[in-house]
């Protein structure tokens, strides 16, 4: 015989039987204010109260647990991934400080041996200029050598003078020919009278006066081609003219001679007379 659950009595045909865990009968009455199992649930999986709400609770229970564990796993994974993700930092800002401590240690040697350069190039400008002092003091003595050889060249044809113009005949007599000139000039002379300065600076001077002094007036046979006469210079000096007076034709001077050994060179007429000693002072003339 099958009882009733709620009421305990038998139950005959028109009842409903649990299809949950405690599969015990139910007369229709006695669960009609069961409205859920009437309304929402057929008789063929109909389920007493009592057994839905403990399924329920298990079902809740169990779900609780399954997302606790769900959320303890990702939880987990994550701790995981984190550590992970630190440790790879961490070795990355390792080799990143060893790459920082090896820039700076090279920086630091930069730093040395540039000022280890930079004294280095002081030292060297300190000695470059003593050696421009020095070589610009010897550039002097130098210079004040070589004027001073020249004018030594110069000194030891102090009386001499330098005749060209005339032509060269076989067998001439040089003494009969500078008579026949110092005679063309207006010159009495003897052989020894070129031994003074004296003499010399009188043939000089009548050669200017004369002006256009021709070889046909020192004998009748020779050409009319002009003769000058003129100190004697050292080759130096030569060649110290010969510039002066290719200067003097750049800047516009008219008058560039020689006297004795000294140079002189004047503008114009009326101008003052300015005295050429040095290359130096040939270069700065203007």
């Amino acid at each position: 015989m099958v009882l009733c659950g709620p009421c305990e009595k038998e139950c005959n045909d028109g009842s409903i039987k649990c299809t949950g865990g405690c599969e015990r009968s139910f007369h229709l009455n006695c669960v009609s204010n069961d409205s859920d199992g009437k309304i929402k649930r057929s008789t063929k999986d109909w389920k007493f109260s009592g057994c839905r709400t403990k399924f329920s609770s298990q079902g809740s229970v169990k779900s609780t647990t399954s997302s606790s564990d769900f959320l303890f796993k990702v939880l987990e994974e994550f701790k995981k991934d984190v550590f992970s993700e630190m440790t790879s930092f961490k070795s990355e800002m390792s080799e990143i400080s060893t790459s920082v401590q090896y820039v700076s240690d090279k920086l630091d040697a930069s730093t040395l041996l540039m000022e280890e350069v930079r004294s280095k190039f002081d030292e060297l400008q300190k000695e470059n200029i003593l050696l421009k002092a020095k070589n610009e003091t010897l550039s002097k003595e130098v210079i004040d050598l070589q004027e001073r050889m020249r004018n030594l060249e110069q000194y030891s044809r102090v009386k001499n003078i330098q005749i060209s113009g005339l032509p060269v005949t076989k067998n001439e007599n040089v003494s009969e020919l500078v008579a026949d000139l110092g005679a063309a000039l207006g010159v009495e002379m003897k052989e020894t009278d070129f031994s003074t300065k004296g003499m010399k600076e009188q043939w000089i001077t009548k050669a200017r006066q004369k002006k256009s002094l021709t070889a046909r007036d020192v004998n009748q046979h020779f050409p009319i081609q002009r003769v000058y006469i003129n100190d004697h210079l050292s080759p130096e000096n030569k060649l110290f003219l010969a510039k002066l007076k290719q200067k003097g034709r750049d800047i516009g001077y008219k008058f560039v001679w020689s006297r004795d050994g000294k140079f002189f060179a004047r503008k114009a007429e009326g101008d003052p007379v300015k005295k050429i000693v040095t290359y130096e002072d040939l270069d700065k003339l203007k």
